[in-house]
């Protein structure tokens, strides 16, 4: 049996589609034929070398999908053949294991991390495979891999807001989204967007919550929280510039490796506070059934998300307007490839 999966050779190079036959699984391993993967900007860096040094070139990439169980390696429980699961680089139950290497049919050997997802069938090791709620679509699904746990995850299991807390939200791309659609659901009442972008400003206004203000840099400050979804140190610096004296700053973005964030000891001294974000403390085995009847019960609709979707081999169009953020997720559908 072959696969096809989407490689990076070099850093500022396009991704190649390669074919590999599925190797005997070992144990710990699942089988998943992919139907929906998403891209993020975590790849984006590392396509580009923002994440440092990369010393696993050539390797496959992506950490979040949907599909279904075609084996299962040694020593399985969690899942079983058959079973309709969601694919997240957020470790939960069961065995954990190491990254492989596999030759292509041209005869070159890539790395295979414990989960790779730009590909029509992916080996993953068991505690990144989750049952996929029923009522929950395989497009729908792929957000609960990356975005939905860790933007949604800060609302629902980092910060304690309040409906009268004030909170500035600071970048709106698949993670930004996800922390706003949980603020929904808690009815926080004071939401202030700061975005660049006009077309995902326009999405926001079309999701028509009341509470919304777009934010204005002339007046509006003293905030309880920001969450900075940027990517940008600049952006966390004034986060916690804005931030009331006991306020809070929370980062979920990824700056470019080597960059440093420059922070004033008074800011500090004075009872402000930052704080980075993993995943948003999620732990998928709990919180993908737990947020899906949160977004269900409150008629939470995930369509901003979808403005396109791509098929494998249009891959690096989906990086490109990713990167021009022409789009708010990159979503690649492997069942017509």
């Amino acid at each position: 049996m072959q696969f096809e999966s989407a490689i990076l050779k070099k850093k500022n190079k396009s991704l190649s589609i390669q074919k590999f036959n599925v190797p005997e699984l070992l144990k710990g391993q699942v089988l998943v034929k992919i139907f929906y993967s998403g891209v993020c900007r975590s790849q984006l860096m590392e396509k580009s070398g923002k994440r440092g040094k990369d010393i696993w070139l050539p390797h496959a990439l992506g950490h979040e999908a949907s599909g279904k169980v075609i084996k299962i390696g040694a020593a399985v429980k969690k899942v079983k053949i058959g079973d309709d699961v969601i694919l997240s680089w957020i470790k939960g139950k069961g065995i954990n294991t190491n990254g492989f290497k596999i030759r292509s049919t041209n005869n070159e050997m890539v790395n295979f991390g414990p989960i790779t997802t730009f590909s029509n069938y992916s080996i993953i090791s068991e505690n990144r495979v989750f049952k996929k709620p029923k009522d929950l679509s395989f497009k729908e699904a792929v957000l609960y891999g990356c975005a939905i746990p860790t933007g949604s995850g800060i609302v629902f299991n980092e910060l304690k807001i309040k409906k009268k807390d004030k909170i500035l939200l600071i970048g709106i791309g698949g993670i930004g989204l996800s922390c706003l659609l949980a603020l929904k659901v808690i009815k926080a009442e004071k939401i202030y967007i700061l975005e660049k972008n006009k077309k995902k400003i326009d999405k926001i206004k079309k999701l028509k919550i009341n509470n919304i203000k777009i934010y204005d840099t002339k007046k509006d400050k003293d905030f309880d929280f920001c969450i900075d979804c940027s990517g940008v140190t600049k952006m966390i610096e004034f986060g916690l510039k804005k931030i009331k004296k006991n306020g809070m700053v929370l980062f979920a973005s990824h700056p470019p490796s080597g960059e440093k964030i420059k922070v004033d000891p008074h800011e500090l001294i004075s009872g402000k506070k930052l704080q980075g974000t993993w995943g948003g403390l999620s732990d998928p085995d709990r919180d993908i059934f737990r947020f899906t009847k949160y977004f269900k019960k409150n008629k939470i609709s995930l369509s901003p998300f979808f403005s396109k979707i791509y098929k494998l081999n249009e891959i690096n169009k989906a990086f490109k307007d990713l990167s021009k953020g022409s789009i708010t997720r990159a979503i690649i559908s492997m069942e017509h490839n």
